[in-house]
């Protein structure tokens, strides 16, 4: 066996011993999980993790500009790959994802649907048995003042509640909604194309796709993360179950069971 092939055994053996210490378990029919890790605790594999990435994967990663983005860039798509293979029983070199034009992830010829975020060394990988699914994570505090963004960011009531909170709780509210947001127009497969000041994000409710989208309404939740990280997960009402894990320094943890809701009438956009 070639050191190549010796350093890809050894990814694919701490990528499970990562999965392994999180309890992951690949969702069945009409469930979804979201793993949420640490990119840092594979960092040194993450020169052979380029192997797993396609073209124009290799591509986008080239064009950043600093070592560590470049890092948990291929780091967060090699493991998006190992657990997608975990979940469909194939070596993660073989899972058929492919792209839409919209960016959209997709996986034809299976029934699982996927979705994928990372930020600062977090990445966070959501897979479901359903139309779509969606995911995002932001490190909290934001980078940037959100609320010179309320208007990009909020309709009009939301707008209305946040200038309610004081800061910086509504500093916190805004990085939630966004995370919500993003969440639902991954789900829908618009991405930013389609104005967050559209759509409503409420928890309570279906949300509508916009017109321009084909997939059904969503149900959208946040995540229950550490102090230094805002999420949310949307996925359609099929998935009556979503889980959360995230493996710690100290073992294993597996997050509560997270309920998908109780339905509800879809809200406009």
């Amino acid at each position: 066996m070639s050191s190549s092939d010796l350093a890809m055994d050894d990814f694919a053996q701490a990528t499970r011993g990562v999965l392994a210490r999180a309890g992951f378990a690949a969702p069945g029919v009409g469930e979804a999980c979201v793993l949420v890790v640490d990119s840092s605790m594979l960092a040194m594999h993450a020169p052979v993790a380029e192997r797993l990435l396609d073209v124009d994967e290799r591509r986008r990663a080239a064009r950043f500009h600093f070592e560590h983005d470049r890092s948990v860039y291929l780091l967060a798509h090699a493991l998006w790959r190992a657990v997608l293979g975990i979940c469909l029983g194939v070596d993660a070199a073989a899972v058929p994802l492919v792209r839409m034009p919209s960016g959209q992830p997709q996986l034809p010829g299976t029934p699982l649907a996927t979705s994928l975020s990372h930020s600062g060394n977090w990445v966070a990988i959501a897979v479901g048995h359903a139309a779509t699914v969606g995911v995002d994570i932001e490190c909290a505090p934001a980078r940037i003042e959100l609320g010179d963004l309320l208007a990009t960011i909020c309709t009009p009531a939301e707008a209305a509640d946040m200038q309610k909170l004081p800061m910086p709780a509504r500093e916190a509210a805004l990085l939630a909604l966004w995370t919500r947001k993003e969440a639902l127009l991954k789900a829908f497969g618009t991405g930013l194309l389609e104005s967050p000041s559209t759509l409503s994000a409420a928890t309570s409710a279906l949300v509508a796709a916009p017109s321009t989208s084909a997939y059904p309404p969503c149900r959208v939740r946040g995540l229950d993360l550490p102090a230094e990280l805002a999420g949310a997960f949307a996925a359609p009402i099929a998935v009556g179950l979503c889980r959360l894990y995230m493996p710690t320094g100290a073992g294993a943890r597996t997050m509560p069971a997270m309920e998908a809701g109780m339905g509800g009438s879809p809200s406009s956009p």
